[in-house]
């Protein structure tokens, strides 16, 4: 039994091998008793066949995970999520291409600051209104935008919270959209 690389936690590794190993010192220390080492050779014979389908489906989730990044990254909309304080967690391509800026200038960033001055405490207005689940806030609406060069645009912002599983807002999801 060994683990691959992307495939299962090293947690999870440590422990099946910890069963596993201490099994094994059952099944020497039942030796004696044929019923007990056949059962023991059983729950072994199980155990790796649990851990082969644990790393097969793991395998599966990295590589669903790495699906939905590529789409994210290379969507032909400019997308971003942002944290509950306002802060760009998440930005893919054509985002970055029409903030002209790169990963580094934008990621960890507040996105307020790509709006430009005038429009800026509207903005956060409507991002509060957001966090704080105000349903008369539109979930688009029109601002300018201001590169990271000093141009100016006028964007449509169509947004989505992020629910948490029990209550609150994890982030938001911003699909940005050039108009002219």
């Amino acid at each position: 039994m060994s683990a691959v690389p992307g495939r299962a936690p090293d947690w999870l590794l440590t422990t099946v091998t910890a069963v596993r190993e201490l099994m094994i010192k059952r099944l020497e220390a039942a030796a004696a008793d044929p019923e007990a080492k056949r059962e023991m050779e059983m729950a072994l014979e199980e155990l790796d066949v649990m851990w082969e389908e644990l790393q097969g489906q793991a395998a599966l989730l990295t590589r669903e995970n790495e699906r939905y990044a590529q789409f994210f990254e290379y969507a032909p909309d400019a997308y971003l999520i942002t944290d509950a304080g306002g802060s760009v967690r998440e930005v893919n391509q054509a985002a970055l291409e029409l903030l002209k800026a790169p990963r580094d200038e934008v990621a960890g960033k507040p996105l307020s600051g790509f709006i430009a001055p005038e429009d800026r405490v509207s903005f956060l207005a409507r991002s509060v209104g957001l966090m704080f689940g105000n349903a008369a806030m539109p979930p688009s609406w029109r601002s300018h935008l201001q590169t990271l060069d000093g141009a100016g645009m006028e964007i449509e912002f169509s947004v989505r919270a992020i629910p948490l599983k029990k209550s609150g807002i994890g982030g938001i999801c911003w699909l940005l959209r050039p108009l002219a």
